[in-house]
């Protein structure tokens, strides 16, 4: 290549516009990054941890076996490790400090009450749409099934506690951290309703099935708005704790109870969160039209308005258009890609 050549490319390169532009590009590649780092940090772990597990087992025709009855246990070691290895460093990027994302919430006790009944409407619509697509989901929701109860009602009453208390608290806690503190900010420099649906698509994919893509992208967006309303991830961490507390507690009555007396349980409990949680629903966003809040989270900007307007770009080609082809997001989506096959591959 002649010097002008080389002379020319690092001109353009060093240009202040093309600057700018990278320095918001690098946000979004990091958003990736965070949650590639943890589906790498989590799965790894986990595949260590499982072949020990079949390996310790006392019958080793029986590995297999072993290695699903500690699904959620070592799920609950090599997340809660993935989850803040990754959102430390997501929250470093964006040159923050994790007490910044829990400081006092800015919406009331009320409030919050009303997001937490809301979550779980939210989630009962995920299951009834899901219902409708049962030929799509029906395998994917049996393995997740599946492995959370033998989790929950494992035999060995440590591993047990262990598995319900990540499910219901820790695992819930550091997934906000995570996905509303890390990858939301990361996401919303340029626009906060972008970084909502940006942090959801991430929460979702992340989860590596079908079944819970879907329910934690719906479920994130609610959490992304709040965590943006509330400019704290504590409400978010709350309304996750109280959606998954409430799948424990229905998992440990499914196995308790008889069958009458389980499905009259789920219709009761279905209609009361729907009907407790679209009210919920109501009261949010009828008290954020009334009281509107500027949509921003903890979010240290790599560039001024003034020099994201120098670029003269559409919002969608500062956000979609960079989101979707970070070389992170196709390495992101296909491991995601891989799994669901996988996963469809040895239900069938």
């Amino acid at each position: 290549m002649k010097k002008e050549e080389v002379t020319k490319r690092r001109e353009e390169y060093y240009k202040p516009q093309n600057t700018i532009k990278r320095k918001i590009d690098r946000y979004y590649e990091w958003a990736w990054i965070a949650v590639l780092i943890q589906i790498l940090v989590a799965q790894g772990l986990s595949t260590v941890l499982m072949v020990v597990s079949a390996f310790v087992s006392a019958d080793l025709s029986n590995a297999m076996e072993a290695a699903v009855k500690y699904a959620i246990p070592i799920s609950a070691v090599a997340c809660t490790i993935a989850d803040f290895v990754a959102a430390y460093i997501g929250i470093k990027i964006n040159k923050a400090k994790i007490k910044d994302y829990i400081h006092k919430p800015q919406i009331s006790a009320g409030l919050i009450i009303a997001a937490s009944f809301a979550i779980l409407a939210v989630a009962n619509i995920d299951g009834l749409i899901m219902t409708l697509f049962s030929s799509v989901f029906s395998a994917s929701s049996s393995e997740v099934t599946s492995n959370i109860t033998n989790g929950i009602m494992n035999d060995n009453i440590f591993l047990s506690v262990v598995s319900i208390l990540y499910v219901a608290v820790v695992g819930p806690i550091l997934e906000e951290l995570l996905c509303r503190g890390a990858v939301l900010s990361l996401t919303s420099h340029i626009s906060p309703k972008f970084g909502i649906f940006a942090s959801a698509f991430i929460f979702g994919l992340m989860h590596l099935n079908v079944t819970q893509f879907f329910n934690a992208f719906i479920m994130g967006l609610l959490l992304a708005y709040i965590t943006e309303k509330s400019k704290s991830i504590i409400p978010a961490a709350i309304m996750h704790i109280v959606n998954n507390s409430n799948s424990v507690l229905m998992v440990i009555a499914s196995q308790k109870l008889s069958e009458d007396a389980l499905n009259t349980l789920n219709v009761v409990v279905t209609i009361a969160e729907i009907v407790l949680g679209v009210i919920g629903l109501i009261i949010l966003f009828t008290h954020f039209k009334k009281n509107p809040v500027e949509n921003q989270v903890i979010c240290n900007k790599p560039a001024t308005d003034e020099e994201v307007s120098s670029l003269q770009l559409s919002t969608s080609s500062l956000t979609t258009k960079v989101f979707f082809t970070r070389w992170s997001f196709f390495v992101s989506f296909s491991i995601f890609l891989v799994m669901v096959v996988t996963s469809y591959m040895m239900a069938g």
